[in-house]
Formats: C-alpha cells, sequence, structure tokens
C-alpha cells in the first residue's frame, strides 16, 4: 500500500497562527493580574497550552523574562483589542442567528392560508 494513499483527500493542512511577542508579553500580563488562563485563552481565541508556555517565557518568574529585552507598552493593548474582536464575533454571530429566526418568520407569516378566499 502507497503511503500517500493513507491520506484523506479531504483532510486540510492545519495552519499555525503567529502572533507578536507583544500580543503574547500582553496575555501573560493579563494572566498574572490573577484572571483565569482558561477564560482568558477563550476570550484570546488562543489554546491555554500557548497562553502557559508563553507565561514561561515572558512571566515574571521565567527565566528568560529578565534576560528579554524590555518592550514599550503598546498604545491600545493588543491584548484588549483581541479580547474585544472575540466578544464583537460572538455577538455578531448571535445576532446573524436572530437575523434568520425573522427571515423564517417573516416567510411564514407572509404565506398565504391555504383556504383563504380570493
Amino acid at each position: 500500500m502507497n503511503p500517500k494513499d493513507t491520506k484523506s483527500p479531504l483532510r486540510e493542512p492545519i495552519r499555525r497562527r503567529k502572533y507578536d511577542e507583544q500580543f503574547k508579553r500582553d496575555a501573560v500580563a493579563l494572566l498574572e493580574t490573577g484572571r483565569s488562563g482558561t477564560q482568558l485563552a477563550r476570550e484570546l481565541g488562543i489554546s491555554q497550552w500557548n497562553l502557559r508556555d508563553w507565561k514561561r517565557l515572558f512571566g515574571s518568574g521565567g527565566d528568560r523574562a529578565a534576560a528579554a529585552p524590555a518592550t514599550v507598552p503598546s498604545a491600545g493593548g493588543a491584548v484588549d483589542m483581541a479580547v474585544e474582536l472575540a466578544d464583537l464575533r460572538r455577538e455578531l454571530e448571535a445576532v446573524r442567528g436572530q437575523r434568520d429566526i425573522l427571515k423564517k418568520a417573516l416567510a411564514i407569516v407572509a404565506q398565504e392560508p391555504a383556504n383563504a378566499t380570493r
């Protein structure tokens, strides 16, 4: 059997997302303020494992954190913007669902009853 035949033709390659260092540092800073790692990861749309690894790299107790050069905090905060974007996407999905329900309801109300006389 050829190894190429074992792969499913419908399977797409997994694309790795890349995050800049400032985003990672901002995420770790939020984590160190006492926020739940699971909750924060969900809000940012990242894996909690990524957050754990970033904490090891950039956290206040991390070995490499002291050796890393200090960066200027971003003006708007990339993490705050990512959290807001995630919230807006969830809200948009909810509004789209409501819109679809209203479209279906309008179509039902607009139909003439089968026994209606003209």
